[in-house]
């Protein structure tokens, strides 16, 4: 077995994944959690769990703490630790107040249908099975007749009172079925379905307005009292809605939680947020929502002992490789460095993978040195820009592969969403006259927006409608033809995946004279990379607003990130951006050709263009990885690529390596030994 100092250079910084995975996500990361970290708050809401679970009473928890405390850390270990009594629903910020419920119900769903790791079955259609007393299987017993179902389970929620129980319960009978169960759970969702979807639930219409998708959560709040409580969490809380003072609007949150609190059972709800963005915007909230926090914790800093056990952690995964030898579980850190960083004794929880990340890096680099005469000594090096630049590379290729595996489909975010996102990307990209929403009084207004190119009056509108339910199309090409009406110098942008209608429907006709008959406007088929871009930029958003957004050993405000978004150009690859205009569009790529297919065509050459496009994108993650860590193995840096570039081969990936070394961008170390023994490192400077 190798030498500790050999794994070190081997490896990745075991420091670089600042925080544990994202809460709503099933992300690559899983770093160890220590139990003796909040280990009093963790009890503390698992106490409160226990007491929803015997008397299913709704409760509230406030959790506040500096930035960088763990909150975020705390928040994913009740999600690992308690998933297996608690059905864990993450609610990320809502954009706008007037559609707060179906923003809260479209996760409670994602999450009840979800498969988790522990179960072969959703939390929801685990439920389902509890209802089936007979020794039958499940699936024998839902192919019954429908009716015979709705009616067995109305007189099992008989003295409860369930909102429409024949439209739910015929929804969820569905759900079993799998020709209908995708539809059953985008209906449950609060998709606008359309009217043949609609007619093969057999309902009339979607969950649209804000009182059915509130009734509706009371109802799997009413029929989860026979299974497990649902905790609902809501944190990131900078990202949410604002007042027109520019002041958050946690009113609207707290008074959906007194709502939750008043008209369901069975639910715990946390709230998270930072201590200073709770002390400036509590005296907007009205005292008798606040009155509804059942209990609030503050997390304080954390100890020295405590600091040891995390960093023990992160590294006890390369001590476990090397050879047993006598050196502390710290090393290549020590406790006495450990003290003369934070001589108080106490410390943010952030700061301490900061620093474990700094020490690392700093020994990896003095064990590559060929001259090692004098023994090592941390000095705490500033990173200049080019390096930053390397480690945001990494850090969103890295966050762009996980939202790929994700996103399958367009649908899956609402139009809300979209058009948020995509307003974020406009002004990361210097587009500061941006007007949202573009349509006026209008029920879609939500999903449009104009902006301004500098130095350029033209106004350009966009609207982004992902409802597949045609008559929603045509009142948003109504609302299209209204603004043109009043405005009409406009250039407007239609961006849409889901069918137009026939020649013959409303919508289609609206749709046809502004956007086929008029030489101005423009209709554009959005794709799903595209999406991924979009996504990826907003989760970044999200977590510079917080505060919680590092890249290499530095918190990133939002006004960095849109600095290193302009600088790196990281987002002039994405289709959509190109056809709308904001960055440049490329004729000629100039990457690999990629002749492995024979087929011809339009969708064909989309294909290629991903692909060469995933050719340049693993290359620049190569080589900036590379700068990022000083040397790896080779072996370790073909894993990596792999694990994020999953449209290249293994073979291909490695042939990206040995073209980093024909450019002498990179040089490997021992080229004729195994993969594993190989470093790779960065080719000296002349």
């Amino acid at each position: 077995m190798p030498s500790i100092d050999e794994i070190i250079l081997r490896n990745t910084n075991p420091f670089d994944n600042i925080y544990c995975a994202n809460l709503g996500d099933n992300q690559e990361y899983s770093e160890p959690t220590i139990s003796y970290i909040h280990q009093e708050t963790f009890i503390k809401i698992e106490a409160l769990v226990s007491q929803v679970i015997q008397d299913h009473l709704t409760r509230t928890v406030l959790i506040t703490g500096d930035t960088g405390c763990g909150k975020t850390y705390l928040l994913t270990r009740l999600k690992s630790q308690l998933s297996y009594k608690a059905c864990f629903v993450h609610i990320p910020p809502f954009a706008k107040r007037d559609n707060i419920w179906r923003w809260i119900l479209r996760y409670v769903v994602d999450n009840l249908i979800k498969v988790t790791d522990d179960n072969q079955t959703s939390p929801l259609l685990l439920w389902l099975s509890t209802i089936n007393e007979r020794k039958d299987t499940l699936l024998g017993f839902l192919r019954s007749e429908k009716q015979k179902f709705i009616n067995k389970i109305k007189e099992k929620y008989k003295q409860v009172n369930i909102y429409h129980p024949d439209i739910f319960f015929a929804i969820l009978y569905e759900l079993i079925n799998p020709e209908l169960s995708d539809l059953a759970y985008k209906y449950l969702r609060g998709d606008d379905l359309t009217e043949e979807s609609l007619q093969a639930l057999g309902v009339e219409k979607s969950i649209d307005t804000e009182t059915t998708a509130r009734e509706t959560i009371s109802n799997f709040s009413r029929i989860s009292c026979d299974v497990q409580p649902i905790i609902l969490c809501f944190n990131q809380l900078e990202s949410i809605a604002r007042l027109p003072d520019g002041a958050l609007d946690l009113d609207a949150l707290f008074q959906a939680n007194a709502k939750i609190r008043e008209d369901n059972n069975n639910f715990l709800i946390i709230i998270s947020i930072a201590t200073h963005t709770w002390e400036q915007n509590k005296y907007q909230i009205e005292e008798s929502y606040q009155s509804t926090i059942n209990q609030r914790v503050e997390l304080r800093n954390i100890s020295l002992a405590q600091a040891e056990l995390i960093l023990v952690s992160r590294l006890e995964y390369l001590h476990r490789q090397a050879t047993s030898q006598l050196t502390s579980p710290l090393y290549p850190l020590s406790r006495q460095l450990l003290e003369k960083t934070f001589p108080r004794g106490r410390m943010n929880f952030r700061d301490v993978i900061i620093f474990g990340k700094n020490v690392f890096k700093e020994h990896k680099e003095y064990l590559a040195q060929d001259d090692k005469s004098s023994t090592f000594t941390f000095y705490k090096k500033t990173q200049d820009k080019l390096e930053i630049f390397s480690y945001f590379k990494v850090r969103w290729y890295e966050e762009f592969s996980q939202y790929r595996q994700q996103i399958t489909q367009i649908s899956q975010i609402s139009s809300s969403e979209l058009i948020q996102f995509l307003q974020e990307v406009l002004l990361a990209l210097q587009i500061e006259k941006v007007i949202n929403p573009l349509f006026i009084r209008s029920k879609y207004a939500s999903y449009s927006l104009g902006y301004e190119f500098p130095h350029k009056p033209e106004i350009l509108g966009v609207v982004w409608t992902e409802d597949a339910n045609l008559n929603s199309f045509f009142y948003v090409m109504e609302a299209c033809r209204k603004t043109l009406e009043k405005n009409p110098s406009f250039k407007l942008f239609l961006i849409r995946s889901q069918p137009l209608g026939t020649p013959e429907s409303k919508g289609y006709k609206v749709y046809q004279d502004i956007f086929v008959n008029s030489p101005v406007h423009r209709y554009i088929i959005p794709d799903l990379n595209s999406i991924h871009y979009l996504a990826t930029y907003h989760s970044l958003v999200r977590n510079a607003r917080e505060g919680d957004l590092v890249i290499g050993n530095k918190i990133i405000s939002l006004k960095n990130l849109q600095s290193l978004i302009a600088a790196t150009k990281i987002l002039d690859d994405c289709y959509l951006l190109q056809d709308l205009g904001i960055v440049q569009k490329l004729d000629d790529l100039d990457f690999e050709k990629d002749d492995s297919s024979g087929n011809s065509g339009e969708l064909n050459m989309f294909r290629r263009m991903n692909k060469q496009i995933e050719w340049k994108e693993a290359k620049d993650y190569i080589f900036n990885l590379v700068i990022t860590q000083s040397c790896l193995s080779r072996k370790v840096l073909l894993q990596k690529a792999c694990s994020h570039f999953s449209i290249l081969t293994e073979l291909q990936l490695d042939g990206l390596i040995q073209q980093l070394c024909w450019e002498n961008k990179i040089k490997i170390i021992d080229s004729k030994a195994s993969p594993d023994a190989q470093l790779v490192c960065l080719f000296p400077k002349k």
